[in-house]
């Protein structure tokens, strides 16, 4: 084999690493604390090819006011969905939706897009 051969598929295999560490690797996310609205609490989370933020921390009993500012007509971002508080809701693109949750024990409660591919959670405490 040639240098140049070797060296093309070192370079090959460092970018497949890289992209695989890039999209599968665990992501840290900082979780964004509601900000306190009357009796209820609330955050913007914004649209775009995901979440932002995806990890949310409410309180339980506190009516917890989420607003979906969605900034692309992506297909898989039209919907979203809370499995454990039994909620579908659709989003308008380049629009804003509120989605309003009260969130009865601790725990960790996930939602997504209606096609699953986008995942976002909330954190309840006592």
């Amino acid at each position: 084999m040639s240098p140049d051969r070797i060296a093309a598929i070192a370079a090959g295999v460092f970018l497949l690493v890289a992209l695989s560490v890039f999209f599968f690797g665990k992501k840290r996310a900082a979780p964004t604390e509601a900000v306190a609205a009357g009796d209820s609490a609330e955050v913007t989370v914004v649209v775009e090819g995901g979440y932002s933020p995806d990890v949310i921390r409410a309180h339980v009993g506190r009516p917890l006011r989420l607003v979906f500012d969605r900034r692309d007509a992506s297909p898989c971002t039209d919907e979203v969905v809370f499995p454990d508080f039994g909620v579908r809701r659709a989003l308008a693109a380049h629009a804003k939706t509120v989605v309003e949750i009260r969130p009865e024990r601790p725990g960790e409660f996930t939602f997504s897009c209606g096609m699953n591919m986008l995942h976002g959670r909330i954190q309840v405490s006592p």
